[in-house]
């Protein structure tokens, strides 16, 4: 017996065609990707939950060691390494464990190619610690992703991977015009002839904000625990390079230079930042009257080296200093402080240093404090963090 289908019956079997076949295709696999997606975000934020708990216990246990012995632990050894499963405990940061242990197995970065990094500063009066989180937002194309620190209080953040330039335009030597759009690239010379008051409205004008002081010090603390950082191959080897620091002119982003005149600085996470230190100074967000500026014996308008300051006015010493009391000679650069206990005129923080700075008065920590917020040069420019 047959059974035999009538192609006319309304019971009759339609096949797909092959477009529809294709649709279906592509609607499983737009499901599967964003499935895939979904999955990996969750896993991110995951990580990144269990990056902020481990911080928070690596630093109630530095806290312990701190009331033990009155100041914090030296980093461990060599500068600059990994803390991921060592112990603290009365020695220090160490392999093995003493008999007063704070915690016997700091914990490790959830992701294998992550690493949490720790450092005293201020003769181990404070300390910070460094984590890279993943669930922040992409950053735009030439801005770089910078690792949280705990001093500062900062997340993850994006920051102009080159000082701004103007959009469109070149010669960043031009006069200032509010239609003019920041933003970061390679070419073109840096954005200058601009007050800290229109810096902080141009970076506004693209969703960002000008870098404050603590992210700025945020990089500073990261990039010098990098040995590549450092003209000796390691940490506290050489200086710390301070970029086009000995030229005429500010330089656009194509000639990175060598030697103690590097113009890039490389992060934790591999990121390249360029021009930290020299080409032109940058403003960043903060401001300070002339009589709670920091200052050496004597009271008057100069630079200064960290090391021979005797007050540090309004400004936190772990925001104002070298590690380990380095000065420029390892490449941190100088202070610029008016030096008058009745000076009330407001002044922004500028820093890093420009192309006639010599050498000494170029540096990742320089700081010049002698600008009002709106007044502008053709040696200060700025860029914009996210």
């Amino acid at each position: 017996m047959f059974l035999v289908i009538n192609k006319k019956s309304k019971y009759s079997l339609a096949a797909f065609t092959l477009i529809e076949l294709l649709v279906i295709i592509a609607i499983i696999a737009l499901l599967s990707t964003l499935s895939v997606i979904a999955l990996n975000n969750a896993r991110a934020k995951a990580r990144d939950a269990r990056r902020l708990s481990d911080v928070k216990q690596i630093s109630t246990a530095l806290e312990l060691y701190y009331n033990s012995h009155g100041i914090y632990p030296n980093s461990p050894n060599p500068v600059g390494t990994p803390i991921t499963n060592l112990c603290l405990s009365e020695l220090g940061i160490t392999s093995t464990c003493g008999t007063e242990v704070y915690m016997k197995n700091i914990p490790a970065d959830p992701a294998k190619d992550k690493h949490y990094l720790y450092a005293p500063l201020i003769n181990n009066s404070s300390f910070n610690l460094i984590y890279d989180e993943e669930t922040i937002a992409d950053c735009p194309t030439d801005w770089v992703r910078v690792p949280g620190n705990t001093l500062y209080n900062t997340h993850s953040f994006c920051v102009m991977k080159y000082e701004a330039k103007i959009k469109g335009i070149d010669n960043g030597n031009t006069a200032y015009s509010a239609s003019y759009e920041p933003e970061s690239r390679p070419s073109g010379t840096p954005w200058v002839n601009i007050t800290q008051t229109n810096a902080k409205l141009e970076c506004e004008s693209i969703g960002a904000h000008l870098i404050t002081e603590d992210e700025w010090l945020s990089i500073v603390r990261n990039l010098e625990l990098q040995a590549s950082n450092w003209t000796g191959g390691a940490i506290g080897s050489g200086q710390i390079t301070r970029g086009n620091s000995n030229s005429s002119a500010a330089m656009d982003g194509t000639s990175e230079l060598d030697g103690v005149n590097k113009r890039t600085h490389i992060l934790s996470n591999g990121e390249v930042i360029w021009d930290l230190a020299g080409n032109v100074y940058d403003w960043t967000d903060a401001t300070i009257m002339g009589k709670n500026q920091p200052s050496g014996v004597v009271s008057e308008a100069g630079w200064l080296e960290y090391t021979v300051l005797t007050n540090y006015g309004d400004i936190a010493p772990e925001k104002l200093l070298p590690m380990n009391n380095y000065n420029s000679n390892q490449g941190y650069g100088q202070i610029f402080s008016i030096g008058s206990s009745t000076n009330t005129i407001n002044y922004g923080f500028r820093r890093g240093g420009y192309w006639r700075n010599n050498g000494a008065r170029a540096g990742v920590l320089t700081l010049i404090l002698n600008v009002p917020p709106n007044d502008y040069y053709k040696y200060i420019g700025f860029r914009c963090a996210l």
